[in-house]
């Protein structure tokens, strides 16, 4: 992802904000939007109207899928290694097998 070198203007749980980071436009207006759908499912379960309380609530509900997902793709990256570890073995073992035909 490179940076478009752009401001993105973007409205996040009712304030506008002029962002300019390492994502292209169209990515950071995803973001924000789900930044949004976040926020949104949090005021429709708390009776709080505290702005920061629904925002801290919110963020802590992307960073806990953000950590599941961390998890979930180190366990890929572990079973790729597995697999790779064995596709090794039974190279070398073919290889060795080849040899003494």
């Amino acid at each position: 992802m490179g940076s478009s070198g752009e401001s993105v203007r973007v409205t996040i749980f009712g304030d506008e904000y002029s962002i300019k980071g390492d994502s292209d436009s169209d990515t950071t207006l995803k973001i924000a939007e789900y930044v949004n759908i976040k926020i949104a499912e949090v005021q429709s379960r708390v009776s709080s109207r505290d702005r920061i309380k629904v925002a801290v609530l919110s963020a802590m509900n992307i960073a806990g899928e953000l950590m599941c997902y961390k998890e979930k793709c180190e366990k890929i990256l572990n079973k790729c290694q597995e697999l790779q570890k064995k596709a090794d073995t039974i190279d070398t073992t073919i290889e060795e097998s080849s040899a003494h035909s």
